[in-house]
């Protein structure tokens, strides 16, 4: 905000005029000569050499010794003089402007406010003195008054306003992204009320000093929100820039890493079943326009878990995974409304401890498809269909499968919370190891809350997983209920934290297969 301010003291600090209708001594000539050509300790010298016997010249000379003062740096005692000035009821069009200033400059706000009050009731540089109290307003957070005193700018003359209009602009712009960040209106709002502000304030100089500023606050967001220029094509936003970096560590807590049966654990040391665990990932796309209608998106995901534990039957799921994925769009409509047709081609390698030798090993491969269909059932509410199709290859034949799935997941706007509903019917096919087919299904509800008090934005979720084991009549079915809650929050322009935790609890016809989990998560996400 105070580049703004510095910005606008540039554009007005020309030339000082004073008005008076007394006749001045012949020194006092000297005295503007020698402020005019900066040499104001020579003009306070003269003016302190200067008797006056009226009431109007006592102010004329105080309001010049003030002035010469701030022009020292010496603003207590320049204030000091200016108020003298007021006392005396000296009139100047730039008295409470010069006041005002010299007043910011010393950080005392709320009476540099008022200041420029009267400033604005003098005609003196009314556009500047407005973004004065708007800026001002804005460092102590009465973001009411300094949006009014920003609109209001706009409805000047543009000859009055050139010199703050796109600072104001810019701030007004800071004061809605703060706004919609508090109230977590989250990338919709974003998009409708943030970045046309800013780039209003582009639009009117695009190569003035603000520019840069401004261009990097539009970028910084749009990276921020993953939003980057809404650019339409075809009803859809294009990805500028195109390409997108993410980072994340994680630190997990769970009492059961490998989903035991209480039976079990009775007859197991707690540092066999529970452990902590980091994971570190990073993941990157680019994309490719070939012309309005199609997109390409190479994407790659790599993560790492390592457990910080002794034992064998924990460190066996250290491992990593290296996904390649090739998205490929179409854009089209759907009953006049947007819609995009995705296809993505994934291979996923893993690489794990299973067989418990301390060193991490292949475990599969892993290449399938996905086709996608996104499209608005009713307005302004997206909805997608999926199928899927992946071939596993394992180092274990017994590993070796096929996966089949289709889903249907449903985004459902209410006012600032949102809901997300997906329901997932899945058949897992074993090559050799037949008893582990099984078809299971899915219903998940996510509920994104607006953030609580500019603390946090939170996500409750919760889902249902019924698996029939078709060539196990005696394990028949399981089912598995996970509840959990998901906080989240920025931590600066770049880095995101989030606070994860999940009650899982599985009941099944056969002892072995139930099991109670929880699980605790930090984790960091840094965008690059």
């Amino acid at each position: 905000m105070k580049k703004g301010i510095v910005f606008i003291c540039l554009l007005a600090m020309v030339g000082l005029k004073a008005q008076t209708a007394q006749a001045r001594p012949a020194d006092l000539e000297k005295v503007y000569s020698e402020y005019k050509s900066g040499d104001y300790e020579k003009a306070l010298s003269r003016l302190e050499g200067i008797e006056a016997k009226d009431q109007e010249l006592k102010g004329l000379l105080t309001y010049w010794k003030g002035l010469c003062l701030l022009r020292l740096n010496e603003f207590d005692r320049g204030i000091n003089e200016l108020e003298k000035a007021i006392k005396l009821g000296y009139k100047v069009n730039d008295l409470y402007y010069e006041y005002g200033q010299a007043l910011y400059t010393s950080l005392k706000l709320k009476k540099a406010r008022v200041a420029f009050k009267q400033s604005i009731l003098q005609r003196y540089k009314t556009a500047v003195s407005m973004y004065y109290i708007a800026s001002i307003s804005q460092e102590l957070g009465d973001y009411k008054t300094a949006a009014s005193f920003y609109n209001g700018i706009e409805r000047l003359p543009a000859s009055e306003k050139k010199e703050v209009i796109q600072a104001a602009r810019m701030q007004l712009g800071d004061i809605y992204l703060e706004q919609v960040s508090k109230q977590g209106g989250g990338s919709a709002s974003i998009e409708k009320y943030v970045l046309p502000q800013y780039r209003k304030a582009l639009e009117w100089d695009k190569d003035g000093p603000l520019s840069l500023e401004i261009k990097k606050k539009i970028e910084t967001i749009e990276r921020r929100y993953e939003l980057v220029l809404f650019q339409l094509r075809n009803g859809r936003p294009t990805l500028r820039p195109a390409h997108f970096l993410k980072a994340n560590i994680k630190y997990t807590q769970s009492d059961n890493v490998n989903a035991v049966s209480e039976e079990t654990k009775d007859s197991l040391k707690a540092s066999q079943y529970a452990a902590a665990s980091t994971d570190v990932g990073v993941y990157g796309r680019y994309a490719f326009y070939p012309n309005s209608s199609f997109s390409l998106v190479p994407q790659f995901n790599f993560g790492y878990t390592n457990y910080l534990s002794d034992e064998a039957t924990i460190t066996r799921n250290n491992g990593y995974f290296a996904t390649a994925t090739l998205q490929g769009t179409y854009e089209h409509t759907y009953k006049k409304t947007p819609a995009t047709l995705y296809l993505n081609l994934d291979h996923t390698y893993t690489a794990d401890d299973a067989d418990e030798d301390e060193e991490i090993e292949k475990a599969s491969t892993t290449t399938g498809f996905t086709l996608s269909e996104e499209i608005q059932l009713w307005k302004g509410n997206a909805s997608f269909f999926r199928f899927k199709h992946y071939q596993t290859q394992a180092v274990l034949e017994t590993s070796d499968k096929t996966l089949t799935g289709a889903s249907y997941e449903q985004m459902i706007n209410l006012g600032n919370t949102m809901f997300y509903l997906s329901t997932v019917y899945e058949l897992h096919r074993y090559d050799t190891y037949e008893t582990e087919n099984n078809d299971a299904l899915t219903f998940r509800l996510d509920v994104l809350l607006p953030d609580f008090k500019g603390w946090f934005n939170t996500n409750l979720y919760g889902s249902v997983t019924q698996s029939d084991y078709v060539e196990d009549a005696d394990r028949g079915k399981t089912q598995l209920n996970i509840l959990g809650i998901n906080l989240n929050r920025p931590i600066g322009k770049h880095s995101f934290i989030t606070l994860d935790f999940a009650n899982a609890d599985q009941s099944a016809e056969l002892e072995s297969d139930a099991f109670k989990r929880q699980t605790l998560s930090l984790n960091f996400d840094y965008i690059f």
